[in-house]
């Protein structure tokens, strides 16, 4: 089953799923921006597939680093 059908993901699951290292995951966690739930007596970290998305913000176009080629006027 891959990660895009679960529910509940693993840290390094998680990572992969966003595109980032496992470390960064868990400093969302420490930070309290991403909730997660560990299973009683268990070292184990599960992150809900939805806690995920809720760190994805919309991009802005000023974020974005477009490569636009302009045509030059004097090539007409």
């Amino acid at each position: 089953m891959d990660s895009e059908s679960r529910e509940l993901l693993t840290v390094e699951q998680a990572a992969q799923y966003l595109q980032l290292s496992q470390s960064s995951i868990r400093s969302y966690i420490r930070q309290g921006k991403l909730n997660a739930f560990r299973i009683a007596g268990k070292r184990k970290v599960l992150i809900p597939r939805t806690e995920l998305l809720k760190l994805l913000e919309p991009a802005r176009a000023a974020d974005l680093e477009v490569d636009v080629d302009v045509a030059d006027d004097d090539d007409e």
